[in-house]
């Protein structure tokens, strides 16, 4: 499980020394932000309150990828991918004002929480008596928002290797 602080949910998977993309799933009260690698892999995952969202972003970012200015941010930051849902342009226009020069992609959202469901009981399956009981019966302990914005970005770079090929 994660942490939560100042409101914030926070998870932290492995290592963030390489430079990675950074997910965001749009909402009116919470936001999920993440940062994933070229694999797919899940870097970091955190909810914002969407009221306080581009410094909360900010403060995420730097603790995570401990980049102590701009420059060092867009050396490990390839592109940011948001989702295209509620709030979006709002969302849009503070990373553009936040992240100036960092690539910026907007991606369909659709069925995107549905996905982040099933990712994180991939994540963190039921144990003790919960395995009995089917995960579609099951509401996951915390908000989805951080792994619909890691979905966001595996449909990105899905979209990115079959222009490749």
């Amino acid at each position: 499980m994660g942490t939560l602080e100042n409101g914030r949910l926070n998870h932290t998977m492995q290592n963030s020394s390489d430079s990675c993309y950074l997910g965001i799933d749009p909402g009116r009260d919470k936001t999920g932000v993440a940062l994933v690698d070229g694999s797919g892999a899940i870097v970091a995952v955190q909810v914002l309150r969407t009221r306080s969202f581009p410094d909360a972003l900010a403060k995420f970012l730097s603790d995570t990828l401990q980049a102590a200015n701009a420059w060092a941010l867009r050396r490990k930051l390839r592109a940011v991918v948001i989702g295209n849902g509620t709030n979006s342009a709002t969302h849009k226009a503070s990373v553009e004002h936040l992240l100036t020069g960092i690539p910026l992609y907007e991606i369909d959202e659709k069925n995107s929480t549905e996905e982040a469901r099933a990712l994180y009981w991939e994540l963190f399956p039921p144990t003790g008596w919960r395995r009995l009981v089917p995960l579609g019966l099951q509401v996951p302990p915390e908000p989805l928002d951080g792994y619909a914005a890691v979905i966001q970005v595996r449909r990105f770079l899905e979209q990115e290797t079959k222009k490749q090929g």
